[in-house]
């Protein structure tokens, strides 16, 4: 059992299964995704009768139990213990020669599952684990990367297939929260296990996005949906007692988020020309990973597919101006002349609309 990646978990998952059980499983790389890999091998050992504990080393109690913890006894009965520590890098030399020394004198009926958010080859841990244990690497992935690979994941399980635009328009939407992003999944699988196929608006049919992801599609919609599906989705907000001042706020960094974007494709003429998503979002990647480039944070913390669809709508309008002066109007008729919010917003959504379908017009002469 050596290096596994993060889609070959399911192979550890079906070991287990068959009681090719490793005593130690080394998870590296972020706590959150970490946590859960190892969780769906550990629930296996746990419906075989094993026990857990668990200890949290960031945790200064948690820690302090740990560290008095001696001599890893085998389970009562015969049953495995599991061991589950999160924070590997707060174990002392001292406790990891004490665990080498519990695998190398005993035939254990106990697993332990580490996580560390890094560590070395050389790590006394690490070679062990590589020789009769199981290490699975999270760490040189991007978070982006290791939902990507979920996703894959999870569509080969059940059969399903999803293109890679739709696939990146998924993860823009849930964020990189991985329990939102995991209970999304499940969500949109059960809608689709009959279709095969899962489609661009199937996502946006049940997917429900985090609440910056939400108010995202609002903008978003005035460019590709009309001004009655964007009324409709603030009159939503609205209902659900949203402040009609957040509304409008994130509006306005809606629109700034545009102006940022539509400088920085200026200043980067090479990711500007790029018209399909596959090409900007390397071209993206490659202006990342250049120390020498410097990149608004606003732009920085997007998801490429949400990047691409603004330069997009970017390119249907001559100048933002004209939008600020409608939000300033609104803002107004709110905050001074004390307007019914619908009617404010309903002002504000289709003057927007005729604006963009203006200039899109005098573009296209």
């Amino acid at each position: 059992m050596p290096l596994f990646t993060p889609l070959q978990v399911i192979k550890l998952i079906d070991l287990a299964k068959k009681n090719r059980i490793a005593p130690l499983y080394l998870f590296i790389g972020p706590y959150e995704i970490s946590y859960e890999k190892a969780k769906e091998i550990y629930k296996v050992l746990l419906e075989k009768g094993a026990t857990l504990e668990v200890f949290d080393l960031r945790d200064k109690e948690q820690k302090k139990e740990f560290l008095k913890t001696k001599g890893y006894q085998e389970g009562l009965f015969g049953f495995r213990t599991i061991y589950l520590v999160i924070g590997g890098e707060e174990i002392p030399s001292s406790k990891v020669e004490e665990i080498l020394k519990s695998f190398r004198e005993k035939t254990q009926l106990f697993s332990w599952f580490i996580l560390y958010e890094s560590l070395e080859e050389n790590h006394p841990l690490y070679e062990f684990a590589l020789e009769k244990g199981a290490i699975i690497p999270l760490h040189t992935k991007k978070k982006e990367d290791l939902l990507e690979s979920e996703l894959l994941l999870t569509l080969k399980e059940y059969q399903l297939h999803m293109d890679k635009k739709t696939a990146s328009l998924f993860i823009s939407l849930v964020g990189d929260d991985y329990h939102h992003f995991k209970n999304e999944l499940e969500k949109l699988v059960l809608y689709t296990l009959d279709e095969r196929v899962i489609t661009e608006e199937k996502v946006l049919e049940v997917a429900v996005p985090l609440e910056e992801k939400a108010f995202y599609l609002i903008g978003d919609s005035l460019f590709t949906q009309g001004p009655e599906k964007t009324y409709r989705m603030i009159s939503a907000l609205l209902d659900a007692k949203k402040e009609p001042g957040e509304i409008l706020g994130y509006l306005y960094r809606y629109f700034k988020k545009l102006q940022i974007l539509k400088d920085f494709l200026k200043e980067n003429p090479e990711l500007e020309k790029e018209n399909t998503y596959t090409f900007f979002s390397k071209e993206w990647q490659k202006i990342k990973e250049d120390p020498l480039k410097e990149i608004p944070k606003i732009l920085a913390e997007s998801h490429p597919y949400a990047l691409y669809n603004m330069k997009r709508h970017i390119e249907k309008v001559e100048s933002l101006d004209m939008f600020f002066s409608e939000l300033f109007r609104a803002e107004w008729a709110l905050k001074r002349e004390f307007q019914p919010p619908p009617k404010v917003f309903q002002n504000l959504v289709f003057n927007l609309w005729a604006k963009i379908n203006s200039s899109s017009l005098k573009k296209a002469a």
